[in-house]
């Protein structure tokens, strides 16, 4: 059985946009794809993304053609998605703890639950939980 690790919006992210420094980022796509690693996420990440993906769009950073494709990309990719709504007492619980926002306590606390690695790209919070989260690992 494959390694599972939990993906937080600012990996994928860089899979989809082509963000600065997506290289490593790939490299974990490239693994995913062929079965050498498993990737979880909260459904958190869909609406994120989506969020992500409409800021640039007013900011004029891409088009709404490119936010739709972007979208539907990432939903392609299959992840295997978890309801948030049984994690929120958790996420709440460590967002008062580690003083971390409570969304990117989502995906903590389903590292936790899976006792699995969280991947981001996400300095601050990777700043603001290292130390405090056994496996956060910061993809750059």
């Amino acid at each position: 059985m494959p390694d599972t690790f939990v993906l937080d919006c600012s990996v994928a992210a860089k899979w989809v946009l082509r963000e600065p420094d997506c290289a490593p980022a790939l490299r974990l796509f490239e693994r995913y794809e062929s079965g050498e690693i498993s990737l979880i996420a909260p459904d958190l990440l869909l609406a994120e993304f989506a969020s992500l993906l409409a800021k640039r769009s007013r900011r004029k950073e891409i088009s709404a053609k490119h936010a739709q494709d972007a979208f539907d990309l990432l939903t392609r990719c299959a992840l295997r998605l978890f309801d948030m709504r049984p994690r929120l007492v958790r996420a709440l619980d460590l967002s008062l703890r580690l003083h971390l926002s409570l969304w990117d306590c989502v995906y903590l606390a389903l590292a936790l639950e899976h006792e699995c690695p969280l991947l981001t790209a996400d300095r601050r919070l990777f700043r603001g939980a290292a130390g405090r989260h056994p496996a956060l690992l910061l993809v750059r």
